[in-house]
């Protein structure tokens, strides 16, 4: 007797939505996380990844693929990752069998054509079941990012369930976020957030409706492209930064690069701190605060942006790193 599909949960949202945020707290709650299986596939932009690092490790297992979007690049691979925990189900003996999976895209994703890879690739066709596709718009920036770029439109026509993160972002204006929303996705629920803070029920439930990527399955619906010029900054130190000079270089690379920096992240090691510092930034938005785990050996700061200037940001880093 065959296995009965695995029912998935489909993560999207741009740059700084807070997906990870919605994630762990999905994977933290008792009835979910802290009762089931779960395995989780997180998707990255660029070559190192930060945010497999942040999941919280009540997941019984965290495949993180980096250096590619799921939408284009690394379909492949997302097909290969859940063939490997599809075979690990035969293979655990008493163990609780895996309950689901999360697949949290990076954000320049569109979850048209990982949905197609979950129906149309043979390794999962069938025994991955695609029940929900939750995509997380920030508050304070949706409707802008509408108007500049084409993958945020394609996350929202998608959903079934569209997250309104970060509602208390000052200036927010959740009305007018919410009709911009709309007007793109009328069937979608909208549900306010505040760092995604939403019953645990939503994600996961389909409510007997399908996907929305099923219907564009059917239409034949394309992803229409990336925004032209988005990519990613790695920057590594294996010696202590300045965390002084880190701070007034990216409160200085933000406000100049208002409409061009998007996400900042990064685990370091600064002088005199004895636990890993967290940096978390989207747009001027950057918070600076102890990480999840103990200092790094080595450094890894990732900047993701439209036309950043690498000599540029390179030459700050060697200021905090006291080259």
């Amino acid at each position: 007797m065959a296995d009965a599909p695995i029912p998935a949960t489909l993560l999207a949202g741009f740059l700084g939505s807070g997906k990870t945020t919605l994630l762990n707290r999905l994977l933290s709650d008792p009835a979910v996380g802290g009762a089931q299986r779960i395995g989780v596939i997180v998707n990255e932009m660029g070559a190192v990844g930060i945010d497999g690092r942040l999941v919280v490790r009540t997941a019984e297992e965290v495949v993180q693929l980096e250096n590619g979007c799921l939408c284009c690049e690394v379909r492949g691979d997302l097909a290969e990752a859940l063939e490997r925990m599809l075979a690990g189900r035969r293979l655990l003996g008493a163990r609780e069998p895996l309950a689901r999976v999360v697949i949290e895209a990076s954000g320049i994703a569109s979850p048209g054509p990982i949905a197609q890879t979950l129906v149309l690739d043979p390794r999962v066709s069938g025994r991955v079941e695609l029940e929900r596709i939750v995509t997380l718009a920030h508050a304070g920036h949706v409707e802008a990012q509408l108007q500049a770029h084409p993958e945020v439109c394609e996350q929202v026509a998608y959903a079934d369930l569209i997250v309104l993160n970060h509602a208390d972002h000052p200036g927010a204006d959740l009305d007018a976020a919410e009709a911009a929303l709309r007007a793109r996705n009328a069937v979608a629920r909208i549900e306010r957030a505040t760092m995604g803070a939403v019953p645990a029920e939503l994600l996961l439930a389909r409510d007997g409706v399908a996907p929305r990527a099923e219907a564009a399955l059917a239409t034949g619906t394309t992803f229409a492209g990336h925004t032209h010029g988005v990519g990613s900054i790695v920057l590594r130190a294996t010696e202590p930064l300045d965390l002084h000079r880190l701070k007034m270089w990216l409160q200085f690379l933000s406000s100049r690069r208002t409409h061009a920096l998007y996400r900042v992240k990064g685990l370091l090691a600064c002088r005199e701190h004895p636990r890993a510092v967290l940096v978390q930034g989207t747009y001027q938005v950057l918070e600076l605060g102890p990480g999840p785990e103990d200092v790094p050996a080595e450094s890894v700061l990732v900047l993701i942006g439209k036309d950043l200037d690498e000599d540029e940001v390179r030459r700050g880093w060697d200021v905090c790193r006291g080259a």
